[in-house]
């Protein structure tokens, strides 16, 4: 078997234009290990086989486990979901099915109230969101009655004058809902900010039940706060940049439109994401919110003072794992990758890794099924995938496209003429202002010589909020997938993962098939992407073994080919259960 050979038996490609099977493999055991996160051209992780190793035994402890109680099913759906278990899996269907269970004409939990609810829509929403919708619909109905008129949530009993760690499940089961198509009064998003604003302690941290009597400052409790008041502010996210003007009802002020990368301008970040717009909910479109975003951020930069001030990850002040499931919901929705210059993930994997028991599980005053759940769900960094690209900007790059532009001088100019040199770096001399169409049309231009240009303010487009311009742009962006030129195929695969229509899944399934290994990568990640799936479907166990072992370069490459056999088929299966009715029997063999 020729080291040179080209990996499509499809195509021939000629071999001072093929990359090496050495590079070729280095960079498929690369790029297959990073996490590309859904939703995002931002930001890769690749996780530690020790962690990837950590995540599987808790799910194969709860997929074993006798203990599981009905309270938790929305929780343990979560996490499996969460860690890449498919929804017709064993664990997950018969989790789904007690959810199910609770919902009749109307939701009703079964002992945790408010807690329970929110977690039984988290599980939902993960398993099937459109299978699901009527019982999310009930479930995000019943959250939103049960919120009292103080804006909080608590147990269902008593007189409780709200209570920080039932109220962020509140808003995690809302979210989720939401999520779904489920319409959440802006009102309802408003009162828990103005609840959540009002009982922050002065130092930044919050309290359990800080009107109730249990006001102390909890790590637990603050990650919940700033967790809680992150959600809202993505969902109101039309509040203005200052506070409004009380007494003169002045407009307020906002920032003017700067330039973007010296590319395109700079617009507001108005990224359509998984999430819609609580403020364009016809349940109460004339509302006007309470709260400013000025206010949000001040809470928010507040309470991630105090995080820093007291960083602890084995020592919280609270129920451990609980906690750190709050810190990664933390660190995910502000685009934390440090806390206190410690990196919180890492040195949170380090001792998920030290603590699991030796069945797979873990345990502290959550209990052993909640602990489990609540580890798998930090180390799989489940609230990631929900983040809108638009706060994802400056995060590292490392398998997408966008971050991959100038690695092993892939995406260099190849006329160097075109390149500036500032500060001892190079820089790409920048395309004139214009509009994403044109950008697109230069890309498309087989005379072009500003290929790498282009690609740029596509991406730097993309990043400011400019997503939903793509969906327009979608028959264009299919021809390009089509180019002879490499660099094109590249940007037009990554564009269609970010275009959020599953129609264009069969062009990039087919694009897996690529002559050229950088382009059959992207075609990869734009499938993670748009599936919300950030690892894909992983790597078969004799695969990943011959990848890391000492094999020869013909046992790698017959490696690489199962793996991407295996690939193809996973990712057909995938578009054949979620394609639309009209699209039967059309994806490409």
């Amino acid at each position: 078997m020729s080291e040179d050979r080209d990996f499509s038996p499809q195509r021939c490609v000629p071999d001072c234009v093929r990359p090496s099977l050495g590079r070729r493999l280095l960079l498929f055991a690369m790029t297959v290990a990073a996490v590309a996160v859904c939703g995002s051209p931002g930001w890769c992780a690749d996780r530690p086989p020790e962690v990837e190793a950590a995540i599987q035994r808790g799910v194969k402890y709860l997929s074993g486990s006798k203990t599981l109680i009905d309270t938790e099913a929305g929780l343990v759906v979560y996490a499996c979901m969460s860690a890449g278990e498919s929804a017709d899996s064993p664990i997950v269907k018969s989790q789904t099915d007690i959810i199910l269970k609770k919902c009749s004409s109307f939701y009703k939990p079964v002992l945790h109230h408010n807690y329970e609810a929110g977690v039984d829509a988290m599980g939902l929403v993960a398993a099937d969101r459109e299978k699901f919708k009527p019982q999310i619909q009930m479930i995000g109905e019943f959250l939103i009655r049960e919120q009292k008129s103080h804006g909080a949530w608590d147990y269902g009993v008593g007189d409780s004058k709200g209570d920080t760690s039932i109220s962020q499940y509140g808003i995690l089961g809302l979210w989720a809902a939401s999520r779904a198509g489920v319409q959440v009064p802006t009102k309802v998003w408003d009162d828990a900010a103005q609840w959540h604003i009002r009982t922050q302690l002065k130092e930044g941290a919050f309290g359990y039940q800080p009107l109730g009597g249990d006001a102390a400052a909890k790590h637990s409790m603050t990650v919940a706060g700033v967790g809680t008041l992150s959600v809202i502010k993505l969902m109101l996210s039309k509040l203005p940049e200052s506070e409004p003007t009380a007494t003169t009802g002045a407009e307020p002020k906002t920032k003017k439109n700067d330039k973007a990368f010296g590319v395109l301008e700079r617009v507001t970040p108005q990224e359509p994401t998984d999430t819609p717009a609580a403020a364009s909910s016809p349940l109460d479109t004339n509302y006007k919110p309470k709260t400013s975003r000025a206010e949000l951020d001040r809470s928010i930069g507040g309470g991630l003072g105090w995080l820093s001030r007291f960083y602890t990850i084995d020592k919280p002040s609270g129920w451990g794992l609980y906690y750190l499931y709050g810190l990664e919901r933390v660190g995910s929705l502000t685009s934390s990758d440090t806390i206190a210059k410690h990196d919180w993930y890492k040195e949170g994997c380090a001792h998920l890794i030290k603590s699991q028991l030796s069945d797979g599980s873990y345990s502290d005053l959550g209990g052993t099924t909640a602990s489990t759940c609540f580890a798998i769900l930090f180390m799989t960094r489940a609230t990631e995938k929900l983040v809108p690209v638009s706060q994802q900007v400056a995060r590292v790059r490392a398998a997408t496209f966008a971050g991959g532009l100038q690695e092993g001088g892939r995406g260099l100019p190849k006329d160097l003429a075109k390149v500036d040199k500032q500060g001892g770096q190079l820089s790409e001399k920048k395309l004139p202002d214009t509009e994403l169409d044109k950008v697109l049309a230069e890309l498309g231009d087989p005379k072009s010589d500003r290929v790498e240009a282009a690609q740029k303010a596509l991406v730097d487009a993309i990043q400011v909020g400019q997503r939903q311009e793509l969906i327009g742009q979608k028959p264009l962006l299919l021809k390009l997938a089509k180019d002879s030129r490499v660099e094109v195929r590249r940007t037009a695969f990554w564009a269609l993962g970010r275009c959020n229509d599953l129609l264009v899944a069969p062009v990039l399934i087919k694009g897996l098939e690529d002559a050229d290994y950088d382009a059959a990568v992207e075609a990869r990640n734009a499938l993670c992407v748009l599936s919300r799936r950030p690892r894909g479907f992983g790597l078969p166990d004799d695969v990943d073994a011959k990848l890391a072992a000492d094999s020869t370069p013909a046992e790698k490459e017959a490696a690489f080919e199962k793996w991407r056999d295996n690939d193809l088929r996973k990712w057909r299966e995938w578009y054949q259960s979620v394609r639309p009715y009209s699209e039967r029997d059309k994806l490409p063999d």
